[in-house]
């Protein structure tokens, strides 16, 4: 199913309610390739601190894209 999500001037979007209630979770991994943004229900058990680690790691290393640098790419 696909939708139009807005986010807000912090860069946040809000799944929608029947969306979220379809997972056991609070958590999600996104991934971001090219012009494709994944997002997959995270839930904690084994993968779970592995995956926050190596997101952590990514992001203090500055491996990451920052909201402004999408925000002006795409001219929003």
């Amino acid at each position: 199913m696909n939708k139009v999500l807005q986010s807000t001037s912090r860069g946040q979007v809000t799944l929608p309610k029947n969306w979220r209630d379809q997972f056991d979770t609070n958590y999600f991994e996104a991934n971001f390739d090219g012009e494709v943004l994944t997002l997959k229900p995270l839930k904690q058990g084994k993968s779970f601190k592995g995956t926050v680690e190596s997101s952590w790691k990514e992001y203090k290393n500055g491996e990451y894209v920052a909201s402004d640098a999408l925000m002006e790419e795409y001219g929003l």
